[in-house]
């Protein structure tokens, strides 16, 4: 049955493969791998997932207006019989072969691994990590498939948007109205990104969200719908002129800019950042359609190319090799760690675009079923016909058995939650077992208020993160009567609400111990809104933050500043005092054991005055 047309001149027609656009996949997956291994070198490199977006949503709506304006149906099933062949086989065998490999973490198997599965397999990866709270910027023990969030989105896109087109190009009929309407769709996605971004909030939910993250596809497919409009008619593309050299180089080079560039918590990335680099991805994209630049041929070098064709494998398999890195190199090793990821992220990609994807993508799921079973058959023959040489049919044949045997060990083995997460629980749970506080005793003795700290158990009140979380255990006991609210997430935006509330519920003592600033920068003005709640007659006991975040080294520059400018205000510098640690978590920010002796023990001598 022939579907709607939008007709006119410019029909596009089934264009040849354009090598600069495999090159472009290939700096994006380059971006996202080297921004994954080394945050601090390219603090853009997240801007990879968004380039993805873009040319996802370009080349799937130009397929798909190219098949609408011939006056054909769009093929729903068999759009989607495709997408499923180029995008299932090799998550699959992502899933089975990494899974297989935490075995080798031991008792430090990755947490959670039946509900990831359950995630990717259903494609809702990303609302069951908004669901769970799981922050992608500063998880403390990310999840070991938490990169198939992406995939998700990307998944919904392909399950809808076809249907979504058909019903827009029905209505609207002409080119000019539909591209509008896409633009505006991508406009009012940006948009709610940006205005639901609150400064010094984990922003994970956007970043995470269809609706909050889909911009990028749905510039790419306002650029499909405009580039139709000048589609070539054929033949080699023709070269560009300066001008088109420079615009494209330009535009090229902004983005690269913003890799290397933008962080991942600026505010500026969620207020327009993520959508201007989009509409330089689309420009550029446009451009290497339609005509020969120097851009094309810089992207269109071999080695980008090649990445480029793998960029799929090569996004599947890194980000589980690096958690698994995390947990078998120790600190001093995090080099070789990511040299190892490296390798292995390539080997692993290249046996995916071998065994897996290009079979499928060429002769089906049955008759890569039927190739592969009887390929098996024939080693098996093989081994057991005497022949020279069968012996170097061991190792394919037991990797068929021992792989699924791993892989449904590691499932059933791990854990629902992390140690970590298990230790932060406990003490979650402890906080909570602990009798009502009694109330504070007076700030006045003798109409005289006490000078500093010298402060008891008694006398405090701390409230904290995650880090202080961890530390609870230690704290109740060195410091008995100290009343702790802590919890996991906790904002150095949100102190002066929580001061205020305990305040009002006469919990706040005459020494308040604030151990936040973790999971985010606070705006202008919160330390003086934090003074103001506990006011003028009680101590305050800044502590300093130790994580490899980007607001941390402005977090603790305000608090000192702070310590040195108002006399009731104080200093723990857990930033220095974190040194002396070597039982840190995974994410070398929350402290083991032996770490929560030494915060309690910094804690108690800033609170004798020592």
């Amino acid at each position: 049955m022939d579907g709607p047309s939008l007709g006119g001149p410019g029909t596009m027609q089934a264009p040849a493969r354009n090598l600069a656009l495999d090159g472009l996949r290939g700096v994006a997956v380059l971006a996202v791998i080297a921004y994954h291994l080394w945050p601090q070198a390219l603090p853009g490199g997240f801007l990879g997932v968004d380039l993805f977006f873009v040319l996802s949503g370009y080349l799937i709506t130009g397929g798909l207006l190219g098949r609408l304006e011939a006056g054909k149906s769009v093929g729903l099933s068999g759009f989607w019989v495709r997408r499923a062949r180029r995008l299932v086989p090799a998550m699959l065998f992502m899933l089975v072969g990494a899974t297989a490999l935490a075995i080798l973490a031991g008792s430090g198997i990755p947490a959670g691994l039946r509900g990831q599965w359950l995630g990717a397999l259903t494609y809702t990866s990303n609302w069951m990590q908004i669901a769970s709270g799981t922050s992608y910027f500063a998880a403390a023990e990310p999840p070991y498939f938490q990169h198939l969030w992406s995939l998700a989105i990307e998944e919904q896109f392909y399950l809808l948007w076809p249907v979504v087109l058909v019903v827009m190009v029905v209505l609207l009929r002409t080119r000019r109205k539909l591209m509008v309407a896409v633009a505006t769709l991508a406009v009012a996605s940006a948009t709610t990104m940006a205005v639901a971004f609150e400064f010094g909030k984990d922003a994970s939910p956007l970043y995470f969200g269809t609706w909050t993250h889909g911009f990028g596809l749905l510039v790419g497919a306002a650029a499909a719908i405009h580039a139709a409009s000048a589609a070539p008619s054929g033949g080699p593309l023709p070269r560009a002129g300066r001008a088109g050299n420079l615009t494209t180089g330009l535009m090229l080079g902004l983005m690269l800019a913003a890799m290397a560039l933008l962080p991942a918590n600026a505010a500026v990335a969620y207020r327009g950042g993520m959508f201007v680099f989009c509409l330089l991805a689309a420009g550029v994209i446009v451009q290497l359609e339609r005509s020969r630049t120097l851009a094309s041929a810089a992207l269109s070098q071999r080695y980008l190319r090649w990445m480029g064709n793998r960029s799929y494998g090569l996004y599947l398999w890194h980000w589980p090799l690096v958690v698994l890195a995390g947990a078998l190199f120790p600190p001093a090793a995090a080099t070789a760690g990511a040299l190892c990821v490296l390798a292995a992220t390539f080997l692993a990609a290249e046996a995916s675009w071998h065994l897996v994807e290009r079979p499928v993508m060429r002769d089906g799921f049955r008759l890569t079923l039927r190739t592969w079973r009887m390929l098996t058959l024939e080693r098996l023959e093989l081994l057991c016909s005497g022949t020279p040489g069968r012996y170097a049919q061991i190792l394919p044949l037991a990797a068929l058995l021992v792989v699924p045997l791993c892989t449904v060990t590691a499932l059933l083995a791990s854990p629902a939650q992390s140690s970590l997460q298990q230790q932060l629980t406990q003490a979650q749970t402890m906080l909570d077992e602990q009798p009502a506080p009694p109330e504070p005793a007076p700030l006045t003795t003798t109409g005289k208020r006490p000078k500093g700290l010298h402060a008891t158990g008694h006398e405090v009140t701390a409230v904290g993160d995650s880090v202080m979380l961890a530390s609870t255990g230690e704290l109740l006991r060195v410091l008995p009567g100290i009343d702790i609210t802590a919890s996991v997430g906790a904002q150095l935006r949100e102190a002066p609400q929580v001061l205020e509330r305990l305040r009002a519920s006469n919990r706040l003592r005459r020494v308040v111990v604030l151990g936040l600033g973790t999971n985010g920068d606070m705006p202008a003005g919160t330390l003086d809104a934090v003074r103001e709640a506990i006011g003028p007659d009680r101590e305050l006991l800044l502590v300093t933050v130790h994580a490899s975040r980007d607001w941390t080294g402005a977090v603790n520059e305000k608090f000192r500043k702070d310590a040195a400018k108002y006399p009731n205000v104080h200093l723990a510098d857990w930033e220095h005092r974190a040194g002396k640690v070597n039982d840190f978590a995974r994410d070398g920010i929350h402290p083991g054991p032996s770490g929560a002796r030494e915060y309690t023990r910094m804690l108690t001598q800033a609170l004798a005055g020592s």
